[in-house]
C-alpha cells in the first residue's frame, strides 16, 4: 500500500511595514505602500517630503508552445515521497515609488508703531506687531496637507543700538486702556534726537497635518522678518496758546 503522500504551495513574504498614515488601509502597511511623510524646517518655510510606493502587477506566464507542460505532481508518484513542491510562475513589475515636496511658508508679521512716525525723546514709544497663529493650506501626494505656525518671540532692534526679545507682540495704547505715551511690555524710550531705523523679527514654531491626521511637531524654529520702520524723535514743549494751533497756526504761542 502506497504511504500518504501530501501535496503543498509554499509561499513566503518578508515584510517591514512602514509608518502609515491615517488613511492608510491594512493592506497598505503590510505591503509598505502607505505614504510616509517628514518636515523640516528652513529659515523661511517648512517643507513637507513625502513617498509612497506602488507593488506593480504581477500575472501568468505562457511560452506559447503546444507540447503539454509537465506534471508538476510527477515527484510525488515516488513512493518514498511525502512531500511534494510546485512552483508558481509569475511575472512580476517592480515597485515604482512616487516623491513629492512642498514647501508652507507662513505670512509675514507686520510692525506699528504709537505715534506713527515720530516720537518726543525721554517719552515711551509703544510698537506692536500683528500676525498671529495661522494654518497654511496645501497638497502632497494628491492628500491635503497643512502646517500651522506659531509666533513664541518677537525680537526688535529700535536702530539706536538697543535691542529687546519680547514674550508678547504687544497691542495698542488703546486696546490696553492707557494714555498715550505710558509704558507698555513692548515699548522703548529713546534718548537721543535724530532719524532711526526699527528691524522686527519674529520666532515661530510649526507643526504639520497629512491626509486629516493628528498635528505632529516639527524640531526647531523659523525666524521670519516683519516691516522696516522709520522714526524721527525729537523734542516737546508746553506754551500757552490763545487758539487751537492747527486752526491758527499763526496765534500767539504757535
Amino acid at each position: 500500500m502506497r504511504g500518504l503522500i501530501i501535496a503543498a504551495t509554499i509561499l513566503t513574504i518578508g515584510v517591514t511595514a512602514p509608518a502609515s498614515g491615517p488613511n492608510c488601509s491594512v493592506l497598505g502597511a503590510q505591503t509598505g505602500t502607505c505614504p510616509t511623510v517628514s518636515a523640516n524646517l528652513t529659515p523661511d518655510a517648512a517643507t513637507l517630503e513625502g513617498t509612497t510606493t506602488s507593488t506593480g502587477s504581477s500575472g501568468s506566464t505562457t511560452n506559447g508552445s503546444t507540447t503539454p507542460n509537465p506534471d508538476p505532481f510527477a515527484s510525488c508518484d515516488d513512493p518514498a515521497s511525502t512531500t511534494c513542491l510546485r512552483p508558481i510562475p509569475a511575472t512580476v513589475t517592480a515597485p515604482v515609488t512616487l516623491a513629492d515636496i512642498a514647501a508652507f511658508r507662513p505670512v509675514p508679521p507686520v510692525d506699528h508703531m504709537q505715534p506713527n512716525g515720530w516720537t518726543i525723546a525721554g517719552l515711551d514709544t509703544n510698537f506692536y506687531a500683528t500676525g498671529g497663529t495661522h494654518i497654511r493650506d496645501g497638497q502632497l501626494l494628491g492628500q491635503p496637507a497643512s502646517v500651522r505656525f506659531t509666533p513664541v518671540s518677537w525680537h526688535w532692534a529700535y536702530g539706536d543700538g538697543a535691542h529687546a526679545t519680547r514674550s508678547q507682540p504687544g497691542s495698542t495704547w488703546s486696546a490696553q486702556s492707557i494714555p498715550e505715551f505710558d509704558p507698555t511690555p513692548t515699548s522703548h524710550i529713546y534718548t537721543a534726537y535724530g532719524t532711526y531705523s526699527i528691524d522686527l523679527d519674529v520666532t515661530y514654531t510649526a507643526e504639520y497635518r497629512y491626509g486629516g491626521g493628528p498635528w505632529t511637531p516639527i524640531a526647531g524654529t523659523l525666524n521670519l522678518p516683519a516691516n522696516r520702520l522709520q522714526i524721527t524723535v525729537g523734542n516737546a514743549k508746553t506754551v500757552l496758546v490763545n487758539h487751537n494751533c492747527t486752526i491758527h497756526p499763526s496765534g500767539p504761542g504757535c
